[in-house]
């Protein structure tokens, strides 16, 4: 039945009232049109809600029964618009993202402190995962985005550039190297290099690097987190290729450019295709492509 929730709603304010006259001034409604309404929705029911004797309306059986219901179901619905209302307006709601740990470490922080200072309200949870993973945590509908490298778009899935990152070498301040304004990979050739995990996307992007090259990678010592890599690197136990994203600014550590265009690597939005945004999503989106640099041509 068309306006439902308005016959409804005529209902309980006459069960409420106790007059139809009082009803309808409340309603700001006609006393013939609220009858009517009231008619209506006993029709579409196919019970008699209201008693109308002179100068008195009492519920009927039906009427006592349904009102508890109807009240409930306007509650919810009263709570449903404004919880909508709430989400639309940033006031809550809940981002989750998935991104690569040099994202995690580095990039994202500071824009998380300004997206909570400016929506108090919104939670946004964060996963540091693998490339791998982020892009099967976004295809599984687990996380709203993700922020990693460019794959196997396929199977669902878009990528949107949003930085390009690029791959630095670290060494302690006092290694032959920091003095070096930049260096070629010819030049870290037969190095040891701490390397990251062979899950990860720096890894694999490395050891890519110095077989295209025809160069000898050799590895030092591995660990999972780049963190992990970058204090090893502060005791002296060899350099690293790590994202520029990651320099944690200790200053103990000197950051050297590389030049070779491979180093370059573009970071993009993962998103599912034909799948919008929450209100809440969408705004950091927006709030992240507004901060970052964009991408280098």
């Amino acid at each position: 039945m068309k306006n439902s929730i308005q016959h409804i709603r005529a209902f309980l304010t006459v069960a409420n009232t106790g007059s139809f006259a009082k009803a309808a001034l409340e309603l700001n409604l006609s006393p013939s049109a609220l009858t009517v309404q009231i008619q209506q929705l006993e029709e579409w029911l196919g019970v008699a809600l209201l008693e109308r004797i002179p100068r008195q309306v009492s519920l009927t059986a039906a009427g006592q029964n349904n009102r508890g219901p109807m009240e409930k179901l306007l509650l919810d619905l009263d709570n449903i618009v404004s919880g909508s209302r709430d989400l639309a307006a940033l006031r809550r709601g809940v981002v989750t993202i998935a991104a690569l740990p040099s994202m995690c470490s580095g990039t994202l922080p500071p824009l998380l402190k300004a997206f909570r200072v400016q929506f108090p309200g919104v939670e946004v949870r964060l996963r540091d995962v693998v490339a791998q993973r982020i892009d099967a945590l976004v295809r599984e509908g687990e996380v709203d985005f993700g922020l990693g490298v460019r794959a196997r778009m396929g199977h669902g899935l878009a990528f949107e550039v949003v930085m390009v990152d690029r791959l630095s070498l670290f060494v302690p301040a006092d290694h032959p190297l920091a003095q070096e304004r930049s260096v070629t990979l010819q030049a870290l050739a037969g190095q040891p290099i701490i390397l990251t995990g062979r899950d990860s996307s720096v890894r694999e992007r490395v050891e890519q690097l110095f077989a295209e090259e025809g160069l000898v990678l050799t590895p030092g010592l591995e660990a999972n987190y780049m963190s992990t890599v970058m204090a090893l690197v502060r005791q002296g136990l060899g350099m690293t290729l790590l994202p520029e994203s990651a320099d944690e600014g200790r200053g103990d550590l000197t950051q050297v450019r590389v030049e070779h265009p491979g180093v370059c690597r573009e970071i993009g939005l993962i998103t599912r295709t034909g799948v919008s945004l929450s209100p809440a999503a969408q705004r950091f989106v927006e709030t992240m492509k507004g901060a970052l640099s964009p991408p280098l041509p």
